[in-house]
This record gives structure tokens, sequence and C-alpha cells, in this order.
């Protein structure tokens, strides 16, 4: 069922066969969407003689559609695609009682869980009627020993950049007066540029003290509250980072009077710049497109009452995934907000007045 090329081509010279099923029920869709072929899903999709939502919310003997086997097979790209066509029914309910969102908790992986429940809620899928002492809650256990390894070398790398601002610190650009009533201050002092310079420095110091001291508090506390630490913690060295980055390219701006060399400086600080985003972002983001997250966040709270219903019982089965996606779009917005301002503003005082 891989080969999309080999399906459409049997669909096209037999359109009767789209509709056998094998021993348990379950049509072409079905196989798959639970092997993971997003190629064949696709072409069940864009077909229109293959009967459209017919064909995609049949039940096979278990009463699995193909969205309750994506899931189950953690698929998020294929119930994505299901559920964009507007066709699919999503609170639809297997034989043991399941809709697809309560299958997302049998998933051993943080990012395809948070992928598919993400992905589900966008899209207005429900959770089955049940008390909510018998809610099956996410295994955490996984996620938070992650947690605890992650912050021992996040800890190392906010040391080595506090480390790193307060060397800076002690080792001014452009040095020091070496004689009269000012020796031993720094000789840029006046210029608007080095005072920016220092701003940023000590941001960087400070965001990644802080970091260390909200990582060391969120494994110690061993609670509810290890998860929020450690999102700021985050928050706090990528801050320091980019601060320090800044700080670089301020220094340079300070003490660099040929164009053409502060050109190629400039190019290089931004290149390490993106570069860093990028890998980061492929560590830490699930394979969820910014519209789902912002579609997720609008069901769960700007919806009223119904939308207070959804956080509730997302807070309940599934602890960690609104604050994630919450600090997944607040990484990316302050990443380009501080890296967009920063530049803008040492580039400003660059080209403007050198001294106040």
């Amino acid at each position: 069922m891989g080969h999309a090329r080999v399906a459409r081509a049997l669909i096209e010279a037999c359109p009767d066969a789209t509709e056998l099923q094998d021993d348990r029920g379950g049509t072409f869709v079905h196989a798959a969407a639970m092997g993971g072929h997003s190629e064949v899903v696709r072409l069940a999709i864009k077909k229109p003689m293959l009967g459209g939502g017919g064909l995609l919310n049949t039940q096979d003997g278990d009463g699995n559609t193909p969205l309750h086997l994506a899931v189950a097979a953690r698929e998020p790209a294929i119930a994505e695609a299901l559920l964009w066509t507007g066709q699919v029914r999503a609170e639809v309910t297997n034989n043991d009682g399941h809709t697809p969102l309560d299958l997302a908790a049998k998933s051993t992986d943080f990012y395809s869980m948070v992928s598919l429940v993400v992905t589900l809620t966008a899209f207005g899928a429900q959770f089955r009627p049940q008390r909510r002492d018998h809610v099956q809650r996410w295994d955490s256990r996984n996620i938070t020993k992650a947690i605890e390894k992650t912050s021992d070398s996040l800890a190392v790398v906010a040391v080595l950049v506090a480390g790193v601002a307060f060397t800076a610190a002690n080792n001014l650009p452009g040095s020091y007066e070496q004689e009269g009533n000012t020796k031993g201050m720094a000789v840029l002092r006046r210029m608007t540029i080095f005072k920016c310079f220092l701003i940023l420095d000590s941001v960087a110091l400070v965001t990644s003290i802080l970091a260390v001291v909200l990582l060391v508090y969120g494994k110690a506390s061993r609670s509810a509250r290890s998860w929020k630490s450690f999102a700021a913690a985050l928050h706090c060295i990528w801050m320091s980072l980019i601060s320090m980055l800044l700080a670089f390219y301020a220094a340079i701006a300070a003490v660099t009077s040929a164009l053409g060399v502060y050109d190629i400086r400039v190019f290089v600080v931004n290149l390490v710049l993106v570069v860093l985003f990028i890998v980061l972002s492929a560590f830490v983001s699930p394979p969820v497109s910014h519209l789902i997250m912002c579609k997720f966040l609008w069901q769960c709270g700007f919806r009223g009452r119904q939308g207070g219903v959804v956080r509730r019982r997302i807070s309940q089965q599934y602890p960690v995934v609104g604050a994630f996606v919450f600090n997944l779009l607040l990484f990316r917005a302050a990443h380009y907000v501080i890296l967009f301002a920063g530049f803008i503003i040492v580039s400003t005082l660059r080209g403007g007045s050198d001294v106040t």
C-alpha cells in the first residue's frame, strides 16, 4: 500500500477495487493510514470518484475509521490530511468506545502525543463522555526523566554563557584609558553603541544566571511546577544566547571602521543566529504547523464555555500539552522580535551619532 502510483493505476483501471475489504473489514484507506503511507491517503482524499467522506469515515470490524488507525499508528501528518478535508467525523467511537482523541493517550512518544492532541483538538475532535476520575492520564514519567537529564545540560550551557558574559565585561572593546584622571575607564565609554554593548552583555549575564536558578529549582521540586520552571529556563537561555551574540555584534560595530569588514561580520552573526534557531527549533518542535497550533489555542481558550471544557479535559488527560504549545509559540515570536529589534537598534546606533 505504500506505492501511490500503483494504487492510482489500480483505481483508474478498476474503480470497484476501492470497495474491497480485508478479513477485518478494512479498506485500502485503513491499510494506508495504519501503515503510515500518506501519499496513498492523499490519493483517496483527492479522488472524488472514491465516494468522498463515505470512504474516509468507513469503520472496520473493530469500529475504527482511518483516523482512528492514523492516531494509533502515531501519524499526525495523515491525521491532519484527513481532518483538512472537512468530511471526516472526528467524534466517532470504535467498538471499545474510544474516539481518535482518546487513542492519543496510548502514544509513548512525547512529540507524537503532542502533535496528535494538538491536531485533533484544532479540528474540534471530542473525547468520549466519561467520569473525571476514570480519565486515563497520559504517562508523563518519560518526559519528566527527559526534563531532568536535559536540565543538567542546559545548566552547563547557562553557566558557560554567564562566564563568557562576565569575561566580556572585564575585557571591554577598545581597551582602557592609560593615563590622566580617567585612567582605568573604558576608552569608548561615551559611545552610544558601547553602552548598548554593556546593556546586552548585562542581559546575557542576568538571564543565564536566572536560567540556572530555575533549572536547579525545577529539578529539586519534582512537582507540577518543574515543567513551568523548565520552560521559563529555556526562554532565559535563549534570550541570553541572543543577547550575547548581539553584544558581540555591538562590540564589533564599536571598534570597526572599515565598512567591508563590518558587513562581513554582520553577515556571519546573522548566519549564526539563523542556523542556531533552525537547529534548536528542530529539536523542540513537534511536526505541527503554526496554523494548527494557533487553531489549537483558539479551541482551548477562546470558545467560551465549550473552550473551557476542552481546556480542562486536556489539562487533566494531557497536562503538559497546552503549556508546551503556548511556550513554543512564545519562544518563536520572542525570537523574531528580539532578534530583529536588536539588530535594528544596534544598526541605528552605529549609523547615527557615535558619541552622546
